[in-house]
């Protein structure tokens, strides 16, 4: 397979296949264009022909031609390279051919199931009724090709056997099944399957391309002698899997992209809701947990997403698990406050301006969690335990450090204590981490911090500076500014910023965008003593910040041998500023 990759990255250039999606101009050894994952309006987009690498400072996101592919076209690993394959006319030999009929086989059956329980829908009547009672209008309906599942026992199976398939066929498709107890039965009547979904509102499941991989059955008529859950999915198949699919992700892909964030919502009939009202980057999870591969899927349109569960507390516990979980694949995660008791579905269908406030209104989990626990009135020492036990575990699963820092900040504020204290804390959680759910291939999209400072910027352009000198055989500058580096930054920073392909491959770009601005010797070294002052200053300031953070704790409690230690230091400090 890596044999497959490198020949198509040897008979492609990258450059001709981002160029259909991005209009690119060249820039020096660059070539530069507009975003295409956020609206801008200078270019922030830059691909880098020698490297094949691509970089998006606006969103962060960023690699080769293959997580390119990826994130235009909603697809994994396996999908852009098929796309790439095709492109620069390399077989790909990774599945045996009657794997691939066996597939499209289902993908065809599902595809004539949908059209049956449609058809079954436009006959039924007050099916019909319920929906348009729920608010779902007929036109959103057949967007999301809703159905309905006849009240009979094979009534499906029936007809698509009649389309020429067997019963071993519709069983693998998910479509059917067989009795669950033989006890009294003939042996013919045991072995016989019967339809899965019956008197139910199908909502069909579709993958990022549009094709049907299962269905969810939302109960209508029920049987007394036979009583169902409220909702059942589609069991495991060859093309179905849960914990990797959202339900409306094929149409919400490219609001996603639009909009710059995804809607999370628990059920269909919200996610319907939410697209009728005019957000069409919502997607449902279709009752079922949300998951690593789910969080990754969201992660290729979009580094933003808002949670929208019901307003209950069961609700704000699964917002949270699931908060969690899309934190450590880097997403900025907010919490929509849906009022107790309400779903997204009864809040649009009530008043649409709502639920365009309560959209507005989403908070970051950690902001969330601070205000839930505080609308609870709880104690002082109560506050501090509860935000400890619940909160803190956030800020180990935000992955970007300038961002946890800024977060420690604001939970040191609310408990009224210092950043260093709650960075002990945190620590001591990381130092005992709960087991991550196992995924799949990773894609981690590192989110830009809106609060990065002028000196991590500049630390970062430097450690740049030290493999692109080196690339351009500055052998001795290199080591010089490695050793500015090092004589300013805290010990083992240059390596920790170039611990994440995503940290490295920005740095190196801005270096290198540098060196193209200062080509004369003496004003490179002149530049780079310049931002070398900086990042002594900018340290010094962070210093000062921290120490009079710890006076205020001091004289509050009446440490005088303390206090006069630290307004030393913080005078020393504010000579250096």
């Amino acid at each position: 397979m890596n044999d497959t990759v490198q020949t198509i990255k040897d008979k492609l250039n990258i450059v001709d296949v981002v160029s259909p999606y991005v209009k690119l101009t060249k820039a020096g050894k660059y070539y530069r264009g507009l975003s295409p994952f956020n609206k801008e309006k200078s270019p922030s987009f830059f691909v880098t022909p020698d490297r094949g690498l691509y970089h998006c400072f606006s969103s962060g996101k960023g690699g080769d031609m293959f997580t390119f592919i990826e994130e235009m076209e909603g697809v994994d690993f396996k999908g852009a390279l098929k796309i790439l394959a095709d492109k620069a006319g390399v077989t790909v030999a990774y599945e045996k051919p009657e794997n691939r009929n066996r597939r499209d086989k289902v993908y065809a059956l599902l595809e004539d199931a949908t059209v049956l329980f449609g058809t079954a829908l436009q006959k039924k009547e007050d099916a019909c009724k319920y929906l348009l009672a729920r608010g779902i209008k007929k036109e959103t309906a057949a967007l999301f090709r809703v159905g309905y599942a006849p009240n009979e026992w094979r009534a499906l199976s029936d007809a698509l056997r009649h389309k020429g398939y067997t019963d071993e066929e519709i069983e693998e498709a998910g479509l059917s099944k067989k009795p669950e107890a033989t006890e009294g039965k003939t042996e013919e009547s045991a072995k016989r399957t019967y339809d899965r979904f019956r008197g139910r509102i199908m909502f069909p499941i579709r993958d990022v391309s549009g094709r049907v991989v299962g269905f969810s059955g939302r109960i209508f008529e029920e049987d007394p002698k036979h009583p169902g859950a409220k909702y059942i999915n589609s069991p495991e198949t060859p093309v179905f899997n849960k914990s990797r699919i959202l339900f409306g992700v094929d149409i919400a892909k490219e609001g996603i992209r639009k909009y710059g964030f995804s809607i999370l919502v628990e059920g269909q009939i919200d996610l319907l809701m939410a697209h009728q009202a005019g957000y069409v980057n919502a997607v449902a999870l279709s009752g079922t947990s949300f998951t690593e591969e789910q969080a990754t899927l969201l992660a290729r349109y979009s580094p933003n997403l808002v949670i929208a569960f019901d307003g209950d507390r069961a609700g704000v516990s699964a917002a949270g698990r699931a908060a969690e979980i899309a934190l450590k694949k880097g997403l900025n995660v907010k919490i929509a406050p849906i009022p107790a008791g309400e779903d997204p579905a009864d809040i649009i269908n009530r008043d649409v301006h709502v639920w365009k406030d309560v959209v507005k209104n989403a908070l970051h989990i950690v902001d969330f969690y601070l205000a839930y626990l505080k609308d609870l009135g709880y104690d002082d020492r109560r506050f501090k335990l509860e935000v400890s036990k619940i909160v803190l575990p956030y800020l180990v699963a935000i992955p970007n450090e300038i961002d946890r820092s800024h977060f420690i900040h604001r939970v040191a504020e609310a408990l009224e204590t210092t950043d260093d204290i709650v960075l002990a804390e945190v620590k001591k959680i990381k130092t005992n981490p709960t087991p991550a759910v196992s995924g799949d291939r990773e894609v981690t999209v590192a989110p830009v911090s809106v609060f990065e400072s002028k000196g991590e910027m500049v630390e970062r352009l430097l450690v740049g500076l030290v493999e692109a000198l080196k690339d351009a055989d500055a052998h001795a500058l290199s080591e010089e500014v490695k050793s500015a580096i090092e004589s300013v930054s805290a010990e083992g920073r240059l390596t920790e910023i170039l611990s994440t392909p995503e940290e490295e491959r920005k740095s190196l770009i801005e270096a290198d965008l540098f060196l193209e601005r200062h080509t004369d010797t003496k004003e490179l070294k002149t530049a780079i003593d310049e931002l070398v002052g900086i990042l002594k200053r900018e340290n010094a300031r962070e210093k000062y910040r921290r120490n009079m953070a710890l006076l205020r704790v001091a004289e509050k409690e009446g440490k005088k041998d303390e206090v006069e230690v630290l307004l030393k230091a913080i005078a020393t400090l504010a000579r250096e500023i």
